[in-house]
């Protein structure tokens, strides 16, 4: 089976399966799983496993945060503050995350080439991910302007804008699912290149 067939089929079979858990706890922990299984295999590679434990600690953050907010906002306020919570939340780790990827690939770019495509690669991951979070925010404020003091009449027709609160799931786990996919292919790659030099000594 040529690599692109097997990446492609661990792609479509994590967003089925990441679409598949019933909380978004789930979905970090899949993810989680997933770089912990990335840096284990690449632990011999000083730089790639550092980066990877890098994003691993603010995955982590993120989950301990969705517990948290599991714990004392979700059921405690309007379903408006809640998901204002949330999505801010979200948004912020994945700022963290594209800020630290793009600087890891500058980086890489000039002290180790090999790499950079990993994490050029997740930092264009993340930024959809950020696109998605800031997208479901924004679509969060627009529908409840009346409680920011907006006369109710003026945005009334403004409830029905739901498109990312129904479909956010959906595009999480497609992210989730390249993200652990961009993971695996450079994993893949170093492996075969150590095998091929192996080859030629």
């Amino acid at each position: 089976m040529k690599p692109f067939t097997k990446l492609m089929l661990i792609f479509i079979a994590l967003s089925f399966v990441v679409y598949s858990m019933k909380a978004p706890i789930y979905e970090s922990m899949i993810y989680i799983a997933c770089l912990a299984f990335a840096f284990f295999k690449t632990i011999h590679l000083p730089k790639m496993s550092v980066f990877l434990l890098y994003i691993l600690m603010f995955v982590l953050v993120e989950l301990v945060g969705t517990i948290l907010l599991d714990s004392f906002v979700y059921g405690q306020y309007t379903g408006f503050t809640e998901n204002t919570w949330y999505f801010t939340f979200g948004l912020i780790i994945d700022l963290f995350i594209c800020l630290y990827c793009r600087k890891s690939a500058i980086y890489f770019l000039r002290e180790e080439p090999n790499l950079f495509d990993m994490a050029n690669s997740l930092f264009y991951v993340f930024m959809l991910f950020l696109f998605v979070d800031l997208y479901a925010l924004v679509e969060n404020f627009v529908r409840n302007l009346e409680r920011l003091g907006f006369p109710e009449e003026e945005v009334r027709h403004l409830w029905d804008i739901t498109h990312m609160y129904y479909n956010i799931k959906i595009y999480k786990s497609i992210l989730i699912s390249l993200a652990a996919t961009c993971l695996f292919a450079s994993v893949y790659a170093h492996r075969s290149e150590e095998e091929y030099s192996a080859e030629k000594e």
